[in-house]
């Protein structure tokens, strides 16, 4: 159990199981989901050290981020607004920086995709195009 409990505090875990969730949640939102989603995802960024940038600027950043790092920023959203995720007994998870390089680790986001597989039966894969907020 000792390691199985340190795999489920490792950032790299966090990040790669909030990526999968929300890749596997995305398509089943509406379209008044999205944009409470898209006001939420400002609000995040801003308090990340961004408190006065305006919001068409921080969507700019957020569209330029990498896929990993925006749904990390949704899954933060997310979770500040009460979105579970369709999976029942899964939970999204806090990560202090979403943008952290880590997150986006193959071998996690393998390890949580076999995990999600094995006991939910989805298979579930990073996009890999960016996401534009700008058409949410």
């Amino acid at each position: 159990m000792g390691i199985l409990s340190k795999l489920f505090d490792m950032p790299s875990f966090g990040g790669a199981t909030n990526a999968l969730l929300v890749e596997l949640t995305l398509p089943t939102l509406t379209a008044s989901q999205r944009a409470q989603l898209k006001v939420q995802l400002v609000e995040v960024f801003r308090t990340r050290g961004f408190s006065d940038m305006p919001a068409e600027v921080a969507l700019v950043d957020l569209n330029r981020a990498t896929r990993v790092a925006q749904l990390n920023v949704l899954a933060l959203a997310m979770k500040e607004l009460g979105y579970q995720p369709p999976l029942k007994k899964e939970a999204l998870h806090k990560v202090r920086n979403p943008f952290d390089p880590s997150l986006a680790d193959e071998s996690a986001l393998r390890a949580v995709a076999r995990r999600l597989k094995w006991k939910h039966d989805v298979e579930i894969w990073i996009g890999s195009e960016p996401i534009s907020f700008d058409s949410w």
